[in-house]
């Protein structure tokens, strides 16, 4: 009898410490880790640079491409800290380590609703901000743009050929109808109704939470199922608990889209994928991906379920650039600019390309 009450105890104990672990648990806000100051700050985003001190003089001794600022477009889901979560992973980091003196990247903020607030901003709008952050950092850049980040990084370097040195695309999607990822189905099913109801119910925005359950739904047994055994299974490895913690606080931290640039791209990308049939409008002018003629490296996870490699590789199917790189990288979606492995083996490789380019 006393075994088994000490068996129940010990599964009580063990209950305890998983409800704190998980939904107990109070999430602390979103953290940079590389020292940086602020350039800018809008209402839609802020511009942080992660320059090294005398960074704008000793770059215009260099030669070669370093000479130019590099500017990293994260997607405005979830927190932008994820190109800067932690030591050696942190691309920023990354491309400071290769040599770039003066390295910047958009913190997308929440979306706000109502009046006068920022929930109404179209993707002209979020186009119009990475061209105000490029005039910010001398009106040429190195631009780097991750999942939703990459096609108006795309969008930009086609509509304003002239401001981009080179153009780095990872797990981006520009064929939104390439390959056979889960999210391509989800979006032929459900209805544009659907879509527009989200929206209403948030008020003008699609909130934060909305988007976390149509991606957990995407691996709906991994999400909801396997991944809390795993917690059960770890709760006495304090370092595994700390990185599943870390990459659960990013992702579960509500970040608000605003509603109009959610509905266009819903519409106009991921269903009537307009971008590569050549009939997507942007800043007042038909896209034609054939201007971008700069340097193009195309990055793309091999077990990537948003985004799949064909997706982001189809774009060399369309631009006017002569030098082009594909990596491919053994990683999921954000794996491809986060994960240690990434950006010890691959990425070294595609800022050596970059600068030779």
């Amino acid at each position: 009898m006393m075994a088994t009450d000490g068996s129940a105890l010990h599964l009580i104990q063990q209950q305890r410490r998983f409800l704190d672990a998980t939904v107990l648990r109070r999430r602390p806000e979103p953290a940079w880790h590389t020292p940086h100051k602020i350039l800018a700050r809008d209402p839609a985003f802020l511009l942080r640079d992660f320059s090294r001190p005398g960074a704008v003089g000793r770059s215009r001794r260099f030669r070669d491409g370093r000479r130019l600022p590099v500017l990293v477009v994260p997607p405005e889901v979830n927190s932008s800290h994820i190109v800067d979560f932690g030591p050696g992973q942190s691309l920023v980091a990354a491309a400071l380590a290769a040599g770039y003196p003066r390295v910047a990247a958009i913190d997308w903020r929440s979306a706000v609703a109502g009046v006068g607030g920022t929930g109404g901003r179209d993707i002209d709008d979020s186009l119009a901000s990475i061209l105000d952050c490029i005039d910010i950092l001398g009106g040429r850049v190195h631009l780097i743009g991750l999942c939703q980040g990459g096609w108006e990084s795309a969008l930009v370097a086609a509509c304003r050929p002239e401001v981009t040195a080179s153009l780095t695309l990872v797990a981006a999607p520009i064929d939104f109808h390439a390959g056979d990822g889960a999210l391509r189905h989800v979006v032929d099913a459900m209805p544009m109704a659907a879509y527009q109801s989200f929206v209403a119910a948030g008020g003008g925005v699609m909130r934060g939470e909305f988007i976390a359950s149509g991606f957990d739904n995407l691996l709906p047994l991994e999400r909801h199922g396997l991944k809390w055994l795993r917690v059960w299974r770890h709760l006495d490895d304090g370092r595994w608990m700390e990185r599943f913690h870390q990459l659960e606080d990013w992702y579960r931290t509500p970040k608000d889209l605003p509603g109009p640039a959610y509905l266009r791209a819903v519409r106009d990308l991921f269903k009537d994928n307009r971008l590569v049939r050549g009939r997507f409008v942007a800043l007042g002018q038909r896209v034609e991906l054939d201007r971008i003629r700069c340097p193009l490296a195309l990055v793309m996870g091999t077990r990537d379920h948003i985004t799949p490699p064909a997706q982001t590789r189809a774009l060399r199917d369309h631009v006017g650039s002569s030098a082009i790189l594909e990596t491919d990288i053994p990683a999921g979606h954000v794996g491809t600019f986060m994960g240690r492995e990434a950006l010890a083996e691959y990425w070294p490789g595609v800022f050596d390309w970059l600068r030779s380019a």
